[in-house]
């Protein structure tokens, strides 16, 4: 074998691993391949999921960390990271359907949800599918209140300047949910890398986000809820409360959406915290 073949198999699988671990991939129920790690050793797995426009990566802070006391799976729903993008629509339903399929895939039978932002919708979705599985959800700076979701018409004018100027407007909101003055090199490098998403299927996504209807979702699975928030966006708690009687959430003061990035000591405290009161229940 000569020094470039060599060199080009060590490149491939270097290539296949993510923070030390291989990635493995599941089958979606159409056909596309959902990518996902897995590390650490437990009974217990924690389901670490995405928002929009993210990747598994968003989670380096948590998975190492982690997997010291938990099984832990990230993944990327499908189009997103290195998952594959062969859908026609992007709903909350289906990448409900996609953190099943890796649950099962992986056999795991006692598993807490874990989901950022629009992951608060997924894993809300994949708890109707995995049912008793489930055994909590925590979600990451969502939650701040459990909508029914936007008419058509109203998501439609919401979504019209996105679709004048894709990159303009994502820059828009995204910039939104940061504190003015907080560190720009960090916000900014947020923005860039979320601009990558496709402007097609960032909006159909978006559409997806705007209609979803939380309020329907946690009547019909009635899951154990707690939320790990920013103190950007205050939690309307005698609103949830009335839908999820039991509903706790915790703050890491002085941070904003993207929270488990801006301080991960403080965030894994937090989210230490939750997966000790969900085990208590169980």
């Amino acid at each position: 074998m000569n020094k470039m073949k060599k060199l080009l198999i060590i490149f491939f699988i270097i290539s296949s691993i993510t923070f030390g671990q291989q990635i493995q991939k599941a089958k979606s129920l159409d056909g596309n391949e959902i990518a996902f790690t897995v590390q650490g050793k437990g009974e217990l797995a924690l389901i670490f999921v995405h928002g929009w426009a993210c990747n598994k990566s968003y989670w380096k802070n948590q998975t190492k960390e982690f997997a010291k006391n938990y099984k832990v799976v990230a993944l990327d729903l499908i189009g997103h990271g290195q998952s594959t993008a062969n859908r026609k629509s992007y709903t909350m339903q289906l990448f409900g359907q996609d953190v099943a399929a890796v649950v099962n895939q992986l056999k795991l039978s006692k598993v807490i949800l874990i989901g950022h932002s629009m992951a608060g919708a997924v894993i809300l979705e994949a708890k109707k599918i995995l049912k008793d599985k489930v055994i909590g959800i925590i979600g990451v700076d969502t939650y701040q209140v459990l909508d029914v979701g936007e008419t058509e018409e109203r998501a439609e004018q919401f979504l019209s300047t996105f679709k004048s100027n894709y990159l303009g407007s994502v820059e828009a909101y995204l910039g939104n949910l940061f504190t003015e003055g907080r560190d720009t090199s960090f916000t900014n490098s947020i923005i860039r890398d979320l601009q990558k998403m496709p402007k097609e299927r960032g909006i159909d996504i978006f559409r997806n986000i705007l209609k979803y209807n939380y309020e329907k979702a946690v009547r019909e699975t009635n899951p154990k809820i707690i939320a790990v928030n920013s103190d950007r966006f205050p939690v309307k708690l005698e609103k949830v409360k009335k839908i999820i009687p039991s509903f706790e959430f915790k703050i890491v003061p002085n941070t904003d959406h993207f929270l488990m990035l801006e301080n991960p000591t403080e965030f894994n405290n937090k989210l230490n915290e939750a997966i000790k009161e969900l085990l208590k229940t169980n």
